[in-house]
């Protein structure tokens, strides 16, 4: 076994996760519990030595070295016989801890630390990332991923064996992923145990030979998916037709009052008690059941679609941005429709399965108004929010979505002629930039002198050529 960043992909080949539901044996929960723990301290120990690298470099303005997954889990084998020691007994508790746990925590670090300064160089697109924090256990999530060991599927199809827990059964069948293995079509890279919910998931990480389809039932056609909080999605072609409207099940809105009456439950039981420990349980799992059936539609979704149709157009939204958004009448509640919906789930679902399926996948850009223009004249008008509405060039009437799916499907990427938006002419949303601005990374974290820009400042602990 190695690690997936060492691992090339061939042509013909990709990599797929499978994720099994383990039915794990009190001792074998301990056993993952302490690998858990594990993890979580050698990162916190991680964070600890790079901010006082950090501190060392800045009172002595010198270069140190870079920070290294190989270099901190050489200083931590160093110091392990020292930091990890039982306070009640005395004795070191670290070979109970499988290597690999202290590695997953100590490479979680390093890459938190390098997203912190690619943010405040300003080459890392998206919100600004902060310094790495402490992993708080109840805040934490529990996971550890093991790339070395005995990792592997039973010919049982019910067993998996994972390192340091040994054979473990699982709750699904793995025939899918034990016969590639067979066939030699399939080779396990990883494997990551992680708790969702009230469960522990074994996620195989597997490089699995795909070759390419090229059957889909239509491979001409040419449709747009518009995706929304009142339909989860509309399907349409360039024609005018639309093709269906998949109806948004809305699960966090449907299980809206029985979260509230668990959560007021919780509230009135002492924190810590039985009774407390059972209603948590009930929340988790209810939460957990909330995500599977959200989840479940959207997959049944695309890859339908990806078989289907040659030729797939979404919407490039700001999912992360529109949830951010204030000032919006009933904005608590839009919020909780727009997260409820998983806007951007859809279109990052279609991105590998047109790849899978032989299908071709294309992004209009996020400034593109195909919901407020007119399919029948191209004329583009201001509609606020409205469900229905006229246009008022050419009289027709119009359904948001329907509309919006019809002009995502005639949409066409610009050529080298034409804008960041689309093609030369294209209306732009009331007069904004063209081209998204990314604010200044940084703060009094990051800086290192108050007159000069956080771009500007060495990178600490960083050698500069």
């Amino acid at each position: 076994m190695g690690s997936l960043a060492k691992v090339e992909v061939p042509d013909g080949w990709t990599v797929q996760a499978f994720c099994f539901a383990l039915d794990l044996t009190p001792e074998q929960e301990a056993v993952i519990k302490r690998q858990f723990g594990g993890r979580r301290y050698a990162r916190n120990w991680a964070v600890q030595t790079l901010k006082e690298d950090l501190s060392r470099f800045r009172a002595a303005d010198t270069r140190t070295e870079k920070p290294s997954l190989a270099g901190l889990r050489k200083r931590w084998n160093q110091v392990k016989g020292t930091q990890c020691i039982d306070s009640a007994t005395g004795e070191p508790w670290w070979p109970e801890i499988s290597k690999e746990a202290f590695a997953d925590g100590i490479k979680a670090a390093v890459d938190a630390y390098w997203n912190w300064q690619a943010s405040r160089a300003g080459k890392r697109p998206g919100r600004r990332v902060r310094f790495p924090r402490f992993a708080k256990k109840s805040r934490d999530r529990d996971r550890v991923t093991f790339t070395t060991g005995a990792i592997r599927v039973e010919t049982d199809r019910r067993h998996v064996t994972l390192p340091r827990l040994g054979t473990v059964r699982v709750h699904e069948n793995t025939r899918r992923l034990q016969r590639l293995v067979a066939a030699q079509r399939a080779r396990i890279l990883a494997v990551t145990v992680s708790r969702r919910g009230h469960r522990l998931i074994a996620a195989f990480r597997v490089l699995i030979e795909r070759p390419i389809r090229r059957g889909v039932s239509k491979p001409d056609s040419r449709i747009g998916v518009d995706v929304g909080v009142r339909v989860l999605a509309t399907v349409a072609t360039s024609n005018g037709a639309v093709l269906e409207r998949v109806r948004n099940p809305r699960p966090l809105t449907a299980a809206l009052t029985e979260l509230r009456h668990l959560s007021r439950q919780r509230s009135r039981r002492v924190r810590g008690s039985r009774g407390y420990r059972l209603t948590q349980r009930k929340l988790t799992r209810l939460h957990r059941r909330i995500a599977d059936v959200r989840s479940h539609h959207i997959h049944s979704l695309t890859t339908r679609v990806a078989k289907t149709h040659g030729t797939i157009v979404v919407e490039g939204l700001d999912a992360a941005g529109m949830l951010r958004q204030k000032g919006l009448a009933g904005a608590r509640a839009r919020r909780r429709g727009l997260s409820d919906s998983a806007l951007a789930e859809t279109r990052r679902q279609l991105g590998y399965k047109t790849r899978w399926y032989g299908s071709c996948l294309v992004v209009a850009d996020r400034w593109y108004p195909s919901s407020k223009t007119c399919h029948s004249c191209g004329k583009a008008q201001d509609i606020s929010w409205s469900e229905h509405w006229s246009c008022g060039s050419c009289a027709a009437t119009h359904q948001r979505d329907d509309n919006a799916a019809i002009n995502l499907a005639r949409y066409e990427l610009p050529v080298l002629a034409d804008s960041a938006v689309g093609p030369v002419g294209a209306a732009v949303k009331r007069g904004a930039d063209r081209k998204t601005w990314v604010p200044q990374a940084g703060g009094r974290e990051a800086r290192k002198d108050a007159g000069r820009e956080a771009g500007d400042q060495p990178r600490d602990g960083v050698l500069m050529q």
